[in-house]
């Protein structure tokens, strides 16, 4: 039960069990069923004073049901696609071409560095110790 409900419409006080009952304000009369008290509406469906406000319902959400047309779709053109498709081949085999390279010459990785597994404050100042001795 929630205090304190008021009618968007006139600002009288709403009881829980009269707004479960109907959507009408029984003071103004209004009808509460209306896409100008959307905001009304969802708070009481988030606090469930009402379970059946249907979200198809034409008369609340005309504006937001977009009605699509066979001609107002957008022009999508395929190719773009399939440039971008062939562009991240020629990448994928860029990239197997330097790891067989990389292999192959022996290039050291990241992974092989001296000092990859010691924190960094230790390896920072390994050098620092090896120019003072």
């Amino acid at each position: 039960m929630l205090e304190g409900i008021i009618c968007p419409n006139c600002g009288a006080s709403l009881e829980d069990v009269d707004i479960k009952e109907s959507l009408t304000c029984r003071y103004c009369k209004v009808n509460l069923k209306d896409r100008k008290y959307l905001d009304f509406l969802e708070y009481l469906m988030a606090n469930g004073l009402i379970e059946d406000l249907d979200f198809f319902d034409q008369k609340v959400y005309s504006e937001d049901v977009e009605r699509l047309e066979p001609d107002d779709e957008e022009d999508v053109d395929p190719a773009e696609f399939e440039k971008k498709k062939d562009i991240f081949s020629l990448y994928e085999s860029e990239m197997e071409m330097y790891k067989q390279k990389a292999e192959d010459e022996e290039i050291k990785g990241y992974e092989d560095f001296e000092g990859i597994e010691e924190e960094w404050e230790d390896f920072n100042q390994r050098d620092s110790k090896d120019s003072e001795s």
